[in-house]
């Protein structure tokens, strides 16, 4: 064999592992690249993770806040209820006691008074038709009484039931439009509740 063959023949093989080295090398240096970038995005993502972890937390902790106040709210609330609704029932009980005993009689401001079985006054009568069509007060009969004074009880309640639902609403949500919050916690609906 020639000297050139074997020459070539190892330059050849020289080159082939120069070039295998090298693309190792370089295929090498590619897969590190690609660990280093993917170390990076699973280390980004952690973080991410971690933000939505600490952000949904948060979010938890203040709903569970919202919600132990307008628990507190509408304890104090009902407490502020029954109490009036106690007294306004003691009150209410004193008073029927008083319209069916006679101590207390119920009158009511009439005006235009005609007699009753009266014949109404004559248009063309003169004012000396004393009693006819004049102004003053009538007393209620206590059975009359005692039924007027229960409808107007009951529509008291009624007007109780709403405003304590107003409350339950303004406690739980008291951005509701009407709702102002007081400084000791009990929620107002701003309608005007005088009797």
């Amino acid at each position: 064999m020639n000297g050139y063959f074997l020459t070539g023949i190892a330059s050849g093989l020289l080159g082939i592992a120069i070039g295998g080295g090298s693309a190792y090398t370089w295929e090498s240096s590619a897969l590190q690249a690609e660990k280093a970038t993917h170390a990076r995005d699973n280390e980004q993502h952690a973080n991410d993770l971690n933000a939505i972890s600490k952000a949904a937390l948060d979010a938890e902790q203040r709903a569970i806040h919202d919600h132990t106040v307008a628990e507190g709210r509408i304890t104090t609330l009902g407490d502020q209820l029954t109490k009036e609704k106690e007294a306004h029932e003691a009150d209410n009980a004193r008073n029927r006691a008083a319209i069916a005993d006679g101590t207390r009689r119920l009158r009511i401001a009439v005006t235009n008074f005609h007699p009753a079985g009266g014949e109404q006054a004559d248009t063309t009568a003169g004012s000396s038709d004393v009693g006819d069509g004049a102004a003053g007060t009538a007393e209620l009969s206590r059975p009359f009484g005692l039924a007027l004074f229960s409808i107007a009880d009951d529509a008291d309640a009624d007007r109780r039931k709403v405003i304590y639902l107003q409350g339950y609403v303004c406690a739980i949500r008291p951005e509701t439009v009407g709702c102002t919050t007081t400084a000791i916690g009990a929620t107002d609906t701003g309608a005007n509740h005088e009797q």
